[in-house]
């Protein structure tokens, strides 16, 4: 009978589930958990990073070859600029419809990303060293750093430059500065605890450590050039911006699909209609008529108290 661990409770014990009937139902011996969804997570991986990565790179491929003269080559207050800005881009008509509906269908799912992970980084706690301060304050500001990048990354894309180009700017540096604040707690804590789950632990940590590198990397310059082309009016710094722009946004999503490791192999998601078990070849109920509940012509429930 196959077994499957469950996680350490307060006393650090090993509860153990195992198969009854089907394959959808378990028990623990106690509680009987009957599933009705499951997902996988490669599906989950799908459903959370395919759609905002092709529709950012749709939406800034089909601007850049179908709508460039709408877009590019634009007077600014320093002079043309060549290449549009992102935001720019999701103001045309179709490529915003792109953009919205692509990359808002993954924030439900991003949202459960970081609710399991937050229970996962917690619970994983390197044991040997015990609990500490700094752990709960990284697992914390991973949580909030992580809903905030969602909240902006919505704000920016339903609030555009034509709505309040204003607001929409600060959402989108927020946006980028809560990233950066999650990458390095999300880093930071899989080195602490998940790093030491075979077979992809370590892997998900260098490929976190790349994309991070390159997201600290591109950000210093995509600032500087904003800085140089509206203050010091340099030649091909608004170009700059916006190829790093591009780069940003892409890389932002490629370190969030290193979670897919995170959880390859080692997590199931499901909703489960739970009850009470009773094991029932050991305990027989006489049948009595009063305890009989009519549902349909030939299905009956017995109630027992």
């Amino acid at each position: 009978m196959k077994e499957v661990s469950s996680s350490f409770n307060e006393n650090n014990s090993i509860n153990c589930i195992k198969k009854i009937d089907n394959n959808r139902i378990y028990t623990d011996g106690i509680t009987k958990y009957t599933e009705i969804i499951r997902l996988t997570p490669l599906i989950v991986f799908i459903a959370g990073i395919v759609p905002p990565l092709v529709g950012s790179i749709t939406s800034i491929s089909l601007a850049l070859l179908f709508h460039n003269a709408d877009i590019s080559n634009y007077n600014w207050q320093c002079g043309r600029a060549l290449l549009p800005s992102l935001s720019r881009i999701i103001n045309l008509p179709v490529e915003r419809v792109f953009w919205q509906i692509l990359i808002l269908m993954h924030v439900p799912l991003r949202f459960l990303e970081i609710s399991v992970q937050t229970e996962r980084y917690a619970r994983f706690e390197n044991i040997i060293n015990g609990k500490s301060k700094l752990h709960y304050l990284l697992v914390k500001t991973y949580t909030i750093s992580g809903l905030l990048e969602l909240v902006f990354i919505t704000f920016l894309s339903v609030i555009g430059e034509r709505e309040n180009a204003q607001l929409h700017v600060i959402c989108f540096y927020l946006f980028g500065t809560s990233g950066i604040i999650f990458m390095i707690t999300n880093t930071i804590l899989h080195r602490r605890t998940l790093y030491y789950c075979k077979p992809h632990g370590i892997s998900s940590y260098y490929s976190k450590i790349i994309f991070l590198t390159i997201y600290c990397t591109i950000a210093p310059i995509m600032i500087m050039s904003f800085y140089f082309y509206f203050k010091k009016c340099t030649k091909y710094a608004y170009e700059i911006f916006a190829i790093c722009e591009y780069f940003e946004v892409i890389v932002n999503i490629l370190f969030h699909s290193t979670a897919y490791w995170d959880i390859k192999e080692k997590i199931v998601l499901c909703t489960r209609y739970v009850e009470k078990y009773i094991n029932e070849p050991q305990k027989i109920f006489p049948f009595d008529e009063k305890n009989c509940h009519k549902v349909n012509e030939s299905i009956c429930r017995i109630n027992i108290s």
